[in-house]
């Protein structure tokens, strides 16, 4: 249950965009998580595996995707980067199958020391195996998932110098494994998909095995992770087969069900101006929130939740995505402790 809660810990804070490791979709992240039911990207299949098999899903056999972002906070007027987080994956893909390596390292315990900042830096490497059947409008997928853990306690970016200490520390300084944060974990996911409606449902973990223990199937953790989605869209092309100008697309989900720890629900729209099939420019808007108790997963609290803007844009195999995330208790003028993020995010798919 260790890794769990460290998982936990790195999805709850700042996060460039969202890949294996969290289990959402790069343009899900601004839509504040949501898209167990919705393909808007290539990478989709994170949020549920059984995208893979969605018909529609576009076309791609690599995928690289590399991002970063912090926390925004002020400090003197000089700049420091508060809880950086660096993320980096590459997929391949075969029809219905896909192969993720990611690596992710986040820095805690920010310390301003004048000159120098210190951190305690975690690293993260996942290898995540997708794989889909599909005879259409129904999907099924299956995952396996393989997590390790590594931490270097002593971490000083200089001030003059705090972007190339900041490379070094994360691409090129070693970091001591925690055998005991690793492990094995198996999930699954049904998609059932329309034209213009689909419904998702993801078992996040129904098996795992952490550290040096057997694997185990549980049906406590089938039900912590279990979690539901809805998503509508409009036709990307008319009745004439030409290409909309603007398609719609919208998502709902109720996130890890019978988790009191980390319910939650989210909600988010994506419009999207379509120029040509491989060139447009998408505004995204979300909302998450964190639901301590069932009975209110369906009420809304200002208080508790996080709104998230983004503009990406695609331009053939490339695509760019800048994120900015916000409490909304600054709605109502309420003191929070959390913060606000900005990301960005660059992506290839060939």
């Amino acid at each position: 249950m260790g890794i769990l809660l460290v998982l936990l810990t790195v999805i709850a804070g700042p996060s460039p965009f969202a890949l294996a490791l969290d289990g959402e979709g790069t343009l899900t992240t601004p839509m504040g998580g949501a898209g167990l039911a919705l393909g808007l990207g290539a990478d989709s299949f994170f949020a549920n595996p059984a995208l893979l098999g969605v018909a529609s899903r576009k076309e791609s056999s690599f995928i690289v995707t590399f991002g970063a972002g912090d926390e925004l906070v002020g400090h003197g007027g000089k700049f420091r980067l508060e809880r950086p987080v660096v993320d980096g994956a590459i997929s391949f893909l075969a029809k219905n199958i896909a192969l993720t390596i990611q690596s992710r390292t986040i820095f805690e315990d920010f310390t301003d020391q004048g000159d120098v900042s210190t951190y305690r830096g975690d690293k993260f490497t996942v290898f995540q195996l997708d794989w889909a059947f599909s005879r259409p409008p129904l999907s099924l997928g299956l995952r396996a998932q393989a997590v390790a853990a590594a931490v270097r306690p002593d971490i000083t970016l200089n001030s003059d110098q705090l972007l190339f200490d900041f490379f070094v520390e994360t691409a090129i300084a070693r970091y001591d494994s925690v055998e005991d944060l690793s492990a094995i974990s198996f999930g699954l996911g049904v998609l059932l998909d329309y034209e213009w409606i689909g419904m998702g449902v993801v078992v996040g973990q129904f098996a795992s095995s952490s550290g040096e223990d057997p694997l185990l199937v549980d049906g406590n953790s089938l039900l912590r992770t279990l979690s539901w989605g809805l998503s509508l869209s409009s036709p990307t092309y008319n009745a004439h087969n030409e290409l909309r100008l603007f398609k719609v697309e919208g998502a709902f989900d109720l996130i890890n069900l019978g988790s009191d720890e980390d319910r939650q629900l989210r909600g988010g729209v994506s419009i999207k101006l379509q120029l040509l099939p491989d060139w447009s420019v998408s505004l995204l808007s979300g909302y998450r929130e964190l639901k301590k108790e069932a009975k209110d997963l369906l009420r809304f609290s200002v208080a508790d939740g996080r709104h998230s803007i983004g503009l990406a844009g695609e331009l053939g195999q490339f695509s760019l995505l800048v994120t900015y995330e916000y409490p909304t208790a600054w709605y109502t003028g309420a003191s929070t402790p959390r913060k606000s993020s900005l990301t960005l995010t660059g992506s290839i798919h060939l």
